[in-house]
């Protein structure tokens, strides 16, 4: 399975989770490297539970961050959400 952030636009963006048998897009209404940046402070500050930005809400959960918009989520594994802040 891999996870990456796919910039859409000047200020949105798509988490794509691809396996050997699905896929899943969930749209997210910041830049890629807004995304990235708030991933990355709640990466570096283990007491951080949340942060967020307008709409977007990155929850620290047990298995890995959970990204919120409105009335829908993507969960993330730790594992998963690593790369993503050091690739960009």
């Amino acid at each position: 399975m891999t996870v990456s952030i796919v910039a859409t636009g000047d200020s949105t963006c798509n988490l794509i989770e691809v396996t050997p048998s699905t896929s899943a897009l969930f749209p997210i209404p910041l830049s890629k490297p807004d995304l990235v940046a708030l991933l990355r402070s709640l990466l570096a500050d283990a007491e951080c539970i949340f942060v967020e930005s307008g709409v977007v809400r990155i929850d620290r959960m047990r298995d890995g961050p959970r990204v919120h918009v409105l009335s829908g989520s993507f969960a993330l594994r730790y594992h998963d959400a690593c790369p993503l802040v050091l690739e960009s």
